[in-house]
Parts: C-alpha cells; sequence; structure tokens
C-alpha cells in the first residue's frame, strides 16, 4: 500500500512538471517571460488561437489615428480643384471683376483678400505685378490648340502625338488652376515668357511666406511637383484663410488638403 502512495505521488510528480514545462515552452512562443526568464515580444497568448465549435469571433475593427484637419465646407468654391485628374469643363466663376482696372480679372468673392494681398507685398516694399489671373474655358481651348498645332508644324508630330506632348507643358481645357478664378501668377513686373529665375526672389519667398495670411497659397510647390505635376513658386490660389494656413504651416499642396476629407 505505501509503495503505491509513492508511485502515484511520484507520477503526479513528474505530470505536474511536465505540464509545467508545456506552459513555460508556450510562454516563450506566445509572448511574456518564460521560466528562463527569456522575454519574448510577440502577442500574449499562452495557448495560441482557440477556435470554438459553433462560435464565431469577429475581429477588432482597425482603428485609424485621428487626423487633425479644419472645419471647413470642402465642398464650397474655394476648394474647387482643377487638374488633369479633375477636369472642370466649362466652369466659370460666378462674378469676375478687373485687378484694380487692369484686364486681368479674379472672382469677386475673393477680390478683397488678393488686393489685400497685393497691398502686403507694396507695403513690404516691393512692386507685385499680376502676370496672369482668370482664363475662362475658350481662352484656354486657343492656348491649349495653339501650342498642339506649334508642336505638329512641319510633321515630326501626329497632332494627336502634338496633343499628348502640348498636355506637358500647357493645362488642358478644363484643367487648368486658372480657370477656377481664384488663381494669380505674382511677378515683379512683365515677362514675355514666365521663369522663376527671372522674378525677384526676395518677392517670391515674401509671397511664400505671408500668403497664408491673406487666404492664399503656393498653389505648385516644388517639393510637391511628384503630386501636382508642377513647381511654379509664382501661382497662387486663394483658399481662405483657415484652410490656407493648415495647408502652408503643414507644407501641403491642394490636393493632399482635399484628400483628408475623402
Amino acid at each position: 500500500m505505501r509503495t503505491r502512495n509513492i508511485l502515484t505521488s511520484f507520477a503526479f510528480i513528474m505530470l505536474t512538471l511536465f505540464l509545467i514545462l508545456i506552459i513555460a515552452s508556450r510562454t516563450s512562443e506566445a509572448g511574456g517571460v518564460n521560466l528562463f526568464g527569456e522575454v519574448s515580444t510577440e502577442p500574449d497568448n499562452l495557448f495560441g488561437d482557440i477556435s470554438i465549435p459553433g462560435v464565431t469571433t469577429t475581429p477588432e475593427p482597425t482603428v485609424r489615428p485621428t487626423v487633425y484637419k479644419p472645419d471647413v465646407d470642402i465642398t464650397s468654391w474655394e476648394f474647387i480643384l482643377a487638374n488633369s485628374d479633375h477636369n472642370i469643363g466649362t466652369y466659370s466663376p460666378p462674378q469676375t471683376g478687373s485687378i484694380e482696372g487692369t484686364a486681368q480679372y479674379f472672382d469677386v468673392r475673393a477680390m478683397d483678400a488678393l488686393l489685400a494681398f497685393i497691398q502686403g507685398a507694396r507695403d513690404a516694399g516691393f512692386t507685385p505685378y499680376i502676370m496672369t489671373a482668370y482664363i475662362n474655358y475658350s481662352s484656354q481651348e486657343y492656348i491649349f490648340n495653339g501650342r498642339a498645332s506649334q508642336i505638329a508644324w512641319g510633321g515630326t508630330y501626329t497632332y494627336e502625338e502634338a496633343v499628348e506632348i502640348a498636355k506637358t507643358v500647357v493645362a488642358y481645357p478644363g484643367t487648368s488652376d486658372h480657370q477656377t478664378g481664384l488663381a494669380v501668377d505674382i511677378t515683379d513686373r512683365y515677362y514675355s515668357s514666365l521663369s522663376s529665375a527671372n522674378i525677384d526672389e526676395d518677392l517670391l519667398d515674401w509671397l511664400a511666406e505671408h500668403c497664408a495670411e491673406y487666404g492664399f497659397i503656393l498653389r505648385y510647390p516644388a517639393l510637391k511637383e511628384s503630386v501636382t505635376g508642377r513647381n511654379e513658386p509664382y501661382h497662387f490660389r486663394y483658399v481662405g484663410t483657415t484652410a490656407a494656413e493648415y495647408i502652408m504651416e503643414r507644407g501641403l499642396c491642394l490636393e493632399e488638403f482635399i484628400e483628408l476629407y475623402e
């Protein structure tokens, strides 16, 4: 009888040790600290995935971090997007007005902001010149077709090929930011062709640094050329002060800002 009790106790001890070793091994695989002081960075699940017949488990939904964005109506007129992926057709602003009596026109809803922007540059000692502002669909179509015809002249390219080449240098009708009536190219004087190398760099720096104060953004920053396809340090676009400050502080382009709301 005594021998049987000893054998039973021995068997119980061996079974206990066996279970401890199994648990320690599972701990090492599933995460935590095992009996040997080893630390695992794997998920803490001692028994792995447990499947219970008749019971369906639903995985926890992925929680995306909340990104702060301004409380603006992204469908409002200030945020109309014209680019190669967003053709706005024959859109035109409800009303445009002459900029200080010149032959350049701008959406009247943002005219006061533009005039303040220009005056701010003057007060800083610069002589800003509005090189280009609103361009309607028909005018852009005329400009584009003229460039395509010029490229096709001589027969080196078919007209269809010339059209594709022209798209790389001139906005296709309906895709120009100028058609929104909210864009301006600001230089220091008239130039027969635009090149940032010709424009006063101090003026361009001041415009980029202060544009958000007046509700404007640098529409085509150099670091976002892979997104916009353009690098134009003289091209500014009105979006309102709230959005402009957010965009400029974070170094975004208009496409990236609008994407935040999609």
